[in-house]
């Protein structure tokens, strides 16, 4: 758990969070290796909170950077709440499948603590996204560049990042991030927000 909280934590930058508003989706849906979405934290939580993210909104990377620490912190590591990240890819036409698509392919070498630690990289160098930029931060989590390279040039997890569409598209996704506490939308992604809707659900649950 320490390898993983440090990948996890590591990239907790002081950010403002404000109103998480969102980044707004149009009503469109969307070959080859699929992956199930990266998660972290206990199989045996009592409650599950699933986020929907495109790399390239900047309320992702908010919410990725200082929000989801706050949650690790308090409830993942406690045991209390699974924390499961699913790809919304929408905002840009390409370069949100790619990001996606290299952060894939990190999970697909490595594990999904990997794929955390990678995705906060991403989000840090959020205004950077090119095809060695993705190399280079899949190098400094000890993943091979030029596989990560050759995975986004030939779309090779393209079948799971338009599955993880449809789920959102099936689920009323409109804007990212969109999370969900159990199966239900909390009011915002806030931290305040989504405190309140899983200590509800822990209450529920007895534990």
């Amino acid at each position: 758990m320490q390898r993983t909280r440090r990948r996890v934590l590591q990239a907790g930058a002081a950010l403002s969070i404000g109103t998480l508003a969102g980044c707004l989706s149009s009503p469109n849906s969307g070959s080859e290796t699929t992956l199930d979405p990266p998660m972290v934290g206990n199989e045996d939580a009592p409650v599950l909170v699933e986020s929907y993210e495109d790399f390239t909104c900047k309320y992702c990377r908010l919410f990725h950077l200082e929000i989801f620490p706050q949650l690790f912190s308090e409830y993942v590591e406690t045991g209390a709440v699974q924390f499961k990240r699913r790809d919304y890819p929408f905002l840009d036409p390409e370069w949100s499948w790619k990001a996606a698509s290299a952060a894939r392919a990190v999970q697909d070498q490595q594990d999904d603590a990997t794929f955390f630690e990678y995705a906060s990289r991403l989000y840090q160098n959020f205004d950077q996204y090119d095809l060695e930029m993705f190399a280079t931060q899949a190098d400094s989590v000890g993943a091979d560049p030029e596989a990560v390279r050759s995975a986004v040039r030939n779309e090779r997890y393209l079948s799971t990042l338009e599955a993880e569409k449809e789920s959102g598209n099936e689920r009323n996704v409109s804007k990212t991030p969109t999370v969900f506490v159990n199966g239900s939308r909390p009011e915002s992604p806030r931290y305040v927000h989504l405190k309140a809707a899983i200590e509800s659900e822990l209450e529920s649950s007895g534990d």
